[in-house]
């Protein structure tokens, strides 16, 4: 008994997967489907898809376009900052801008991950490079709520940079 539940439930399964396996299991065959389908097939769909189950195909085959760079990058990007946050609450700032990179690479418009990544700088005391994710930041989000608080710190970091240049300078005179 129980293999013929196992046997239906992968042959169900089967069917939502590969409606054309499943067409086959069924008895129907491709050919029964009617004109509507070999005209699809003719236009270069594939004959699976022409029923409508399988989700429609990205704009450029490849994924090369923004949309699809966009869709296909969204997840393991948001899935970078929700680690490198992890990282940061364990202050473990090194691999939390390692994350924030990764997201940054796979979505160079998410402005969390700059701004993330700033605050993982900064707190390395890596003022300058603190400062560049920032402004990265306000390029992506100049209007978002937060941006009023990133210059604050842009313009804080800019007078600490210039301090550290100054005493930098006045440590290396003879």
């Amino acid at each position: 008994m129980k293999r013929a539940i196992t046997a239906l439930a992968v042959l169900s399964l089967a069917g939502w997967v590969w409606p054309e396996a499943a067409r086959a299991q069924s008895g129907e065959s491709s050919s029964s489907q009617g004109s509507s389908s070999s005209s699809s097939s003719r236009a270069g769909s594939s004959p699976s898809s022409s029923k409508g189950t399988q989700p429609a195909p990205p704009a450029a085959p490849d994924g090369s376009d923004a949309t699809s760079r966009r869709i296909n990058n969204s997840a393991p990007a948001q899935h970078d900052v929700e680690v490198g946050q992890y990282y940061m609450k364990r202050e473990k700032y090194d691999a939390a801008i390692d994350r924030f990179q990764e997201a940054t690479k796979l979505m160079p418009d998410y402005a969390l991950a700059y701004r993330l990544m700033g605050e993982a700088y900064e707190k390395k005391k890596f003022l300058p490079e603190a400062r560049q994710a920032y402004q990265k930041f306000l390029a992506i989000e100049s209007s978002s709520k937060d941006a009023d608080e990133i210059k604050k710190r842009v313009a804080w970091l800019d007078g600490e940079i210039a301090e550290q240049d100054r005493q930098r300078a006045a440590a290396t005179k003879p």
